[in-house]
């Protein structure tokens, strides 16, 4: 029965929570509750994944090179990043790291990139825990990667890269996660939010991927949310994964360039000019890349309207 498939769910039965009981009973989470995990079960698993990826970044520091003292005297740390010092305080934290990550990167390539890559994986996996900071990452990876440029806006395709497929993998390792041990703690801690994903999924018919699309490219439930509990609702991987992956390039186009950008100021000083002409540059470039973002439903009205405008949308009699 229902009650049965759902049993460990602590706490009082809540309108809110009885939908979204409902909404993962009826979309696929057959095999996440076949495992049948508790609450605390689930939270004590969380927890000890969390402990495995700090010991991974411990490790990884503690047997890197030594960072350049005389540049690196006051960087954040990834328990500042926790803290919320990186968005409470972002220009200051990009431009320390930016002095100090610079000098390092010289001599020691593959460790900066793959410290600053699996890093930001990682804050994309415990999103709780590192909210907010995937805008101040990709300002920095667009500061330190000159690599791959483009010849007109000078804009690093390795920058790009780097900063989507960390984007895209740290949020398909939060929803492979949230598949197998999330179901307890998204129905106990964040019902009503379960139940209204639910009302939203409603609306759409039964695409899934144009929901999926606009949960990734609408404000009404934070990334780290839709990361997790969309393994819930029976949203395909195969959707999740496209969908995260056209969703974010308007947004790493942007931030990448506003990084290249205070590299150039940085290193060549202020030219309002050159900083004019590639904003309107990668403004454009922006604006071609949200065109697959708008639902084909919305295309056809659009096209519709522009047509009755101008007069070449005929009535059908009859």
């Amino acid at each position: 029965t229902l009650v049965q498939a759902f049993h460990g769910t602590s706490g009082p039965e809540t309108p809110a929570r009885a939908l979204a009981r409902v909404c993962l009973a009826s979309r696929g989470a057959e095999v996440a509750a076949g495992m049948g995990l508790s609450l605390g079960q689930s939270l004590f698993l969380y927890a000890a994944f969390m402990a495995l990826a700090i010991f991974g970044v411990y490790y990884f520091v503690s047997t890197a090179p030594p960072l350049p003292l005389s540049h690196c005297t006051d960087i954040v740390t990834p328990m500042d990043v926790v803290r919320g010092r990186l968005v409470r305080e972002p220009q200051k934290s990009i431009l320390n790291l930016w002095n100090c990550l610079r000098e390092y990167k010289k001599d020691n390539w593959w460790h900066t990139t793959a410290g600053i890559w699996g890093i930001y994986v990682i804050f994309k996996i415990f999103g709780p825990f590192g909210a907010g900071t995937s805008m101040v990452l990709s300002v920095l990876i667009g500061a330190l990667y000159d690599e791959w440029a483009e010849p007109n806006t000078k804009y690093s395709l390795l920058a790009h890269l780097m900063g989507v497929s960390g984007e895209v993998c740290g949020g398909a390792g939060g929803w492979i996660m949230s598949y197998f041990i999330g179901r307890q703690i998204l129905l106990h801690y964040a019902s009503e939010k379960m139940a209204k994903l639910k009302e939203e999924m409603d609306k759409f018919q039964g695409s899934l991927f144009r929901y999926m699309l606009f949960l990734r490219i609408s404000p009404v439930f934070p990334n780290w949310f839709v990361n997790y509990s969309t393994a819930l609702i029976g949203m395909p991987f195969s959707y999740f994964f496209l969908a995260s992956l056209l969703a974010i390039q308007p947004a790493a186009t942007m931030s990448i360039a506003m990084g290249g950008m205070l590299r150039d100021v940085g290193e060549e000083g202020l030219d309002l000019v050159k900083m004019g002409k590639r904003g309107v540059t990668m403004a454009v470039t922006m604006g071609l890349l949200s065109l697959p973002l708008i639902p084909a439903d919305d295309w056809k009205k659009g096209i519709q309207r522009i047509k009755i405008r101008l007069g070449m949308s005929k009535e059908k009699k009859g």
